[in-house]
């Protein structure tokens, strides 16, 4: 929107080159407007404005565009000036750049850097992709147990400035091992002379660089922590994750779970920036997989062909019964998939999910079964096809609730997402089951009744 609207103005100014104007008229824009402008901007525009930055300013504005502008921009600006962005990044931006970027490019940047930072860059990305470790940074404020409070308070501003925060210090003895957290508002509220040993809390959350950056997600927020310590097996501390890169991770994570759910291939382009093929690709891949499913149900229906032309009524209740159980699955699936998420389920719960998604499906089936009754009254005016279908949608019910809490827990026993277990896939499923039962059923209760 802002781009939208100083377009024609910047394009202007450009043109008269009058540059000094322009340069003044941007410093009063947030560094996070400033980037969501540039991302909108074409070249050559996008790299002039860019340039005209003050550096501090051009390296804030850095850190909030997307990938595939930085990358863009790191092509074209002279070698200085990269470097300067590089050196100047917090480690944990820094490492989630490199990490995008093609390798060949990856290594000339590495070179730009001083050997200090590289060593931090590389040591960052050698851990797994989603763990802590790629997240963490080293800018952290270190305090020492035998400190007073004045003296940690000055180390605080001498240093804090380049500090990712100053609200929570770490305290490490002469190896670097961590003994404990201490909060600003603690050394602000203590006597001068009081020692930092006597303040710090000792009974805090810390995690591995190994740990997954979903259990770091739901850590913060269970703790309402504004940062988290990332300590070695010896309980050295490496670095700490800050809540706003927690929550730039939680916005990937639930964006790349939505896709999932709906068998599409997670992408962090922007939609507008996805082209129509890459489009095309990310979803022709789970539909082909859905589509040779579904081949199972009529294969399925064919078996039964000579049952269905004795018994014509039969297929005008397949689209209520399936959709009916597709539905029932995927609402199972959520909740099951949800509280994985929160924490609040786990595999080792999983008997006890079991058995409340069987009860929860047998009230739900009798509460639909009279209406499913009623309906069938209604269309087909046969009590006896109508006690079956309803029957029928009795067992469809409960096993699309027991098929949409057991998937998910399997694929999380597996070590798998158990978003890709939902939505179509629980639908495709439950499509296959569901008119599997409605036959079976309908044959042998034809011969009963």
């Amino acid at each position: 929107m802002l781009a939208k609207l100083l377009k024609p103005t910047i394009e202007e100014a450009i043109r008269n080159k009058d540059f000094r104007a322009l340069k003044d008229g941007l410093l009063g824009i947030p560094a996070q407007d400033l980037a969501e402008m540039l991302a909108e901007l074409e070249e050559p525009s996008r790299s002039i404005i860019f340039r005209l930055l003050p550096r501090q300013l051009m390296t804030e504005v850095f850190e909030f565009l997307p990938i595939e502008v930085q990358e863009e921009l790191l092509t074209t600006l002279g070698t200085e000036t990269t470097k300067h962005l590089l050196e100047n990044m917090s480690p944990d931006d820094r490492t989630h750049l490199l990490e995008e970027l093609p390798g060949e490019l990856v290594k000339r940047l590495m070179t730009l850097l001083s050997p200090e930072e590289r060593r931090v860059a590389t040591s960052l990305l050698v851990f797994p992709e989603d763990s802590v470790g790629r997240m963490m940074t080293p800018e952290y404020i270190e305090l020492k147990p035998d400190m007073t409070a004045e003296e940690a308070l000055q180390h605080i501003r001498n240093i804090g400035l380049d500090k990712e925060t100053i609200y929570s210090s770490y305290v490490t003895d002469e190896e670097g091992h961590l003994i404990g957290r201490i909060s600003l508002r603690s050394l602000v509220l203590a006597p001068p002379d009081k020692k930092v040993k006597d303040l710090l809390d000792k009974h805090f959350i810390r995690v591995n660089p190994r740990t997954d950056r979903e259990e770091a997600i739901h850590l913060c927020q269970k703790y309402d922590l504004l940062a988290l310590p990332v300590v070695d097996d010896e309980n050295k501390l490496l670095g700490i994750v800050t809540i706003d890169d927690i929550m730039d991770v939680k916005d990937e994570e639930v964006t790349e779970d939505i896709h999932k759910m709906a068998a599409v291939l997670p992408t962090e382009e922007a939609y507008l920036k996805v082209s129509s093929i890459k489009m095309v690709w990310r979803r022709v891949i789970w539909l082909f997989i859905l589509l040779v499913t579904e081949t199972v149900t009529g294969k399925v229906i064919k078996n039964y062909e000579g049952f269905i032309t004795r018994n014509t009524w039969l297929p005008i209740f397949i689209p209520i019964l399936i959709a009916t159980g597709g539905n029932t699955g995927s609402q199972a699936a959520m909740m099951v998939i949800r509280a994985l998420a929160l924490g609040e389920l786990s595999v080792s719960d999983f008997f006890k999910a079991l058995l409340k998604q069987v009860y929860t499906g047998v009230l739900l089936a009798l509460v639909l079964c009279p209406l499913m009754f009623m309906i069938a009254l209604v269309l087909q005016s046969d009590p006896i096809h109508s006690v079956i279908v309803a029957v029928a949608l009795t067992f469809i019910v409960t096993a699309a609730n027991v098929v949409g809490t057991v998937l998910p827990l399997f694929f999380k026993a597996m070590r798998l997402d158990p978003a890709l277990m939902s939505g179509p896939f629980i639908s495709t499923i439950m499509d296959i089951i569901g008119i599997f039962i409605y036959f079976h059923i309908a044959f042998y209760l034809e011969h009963l009744l």
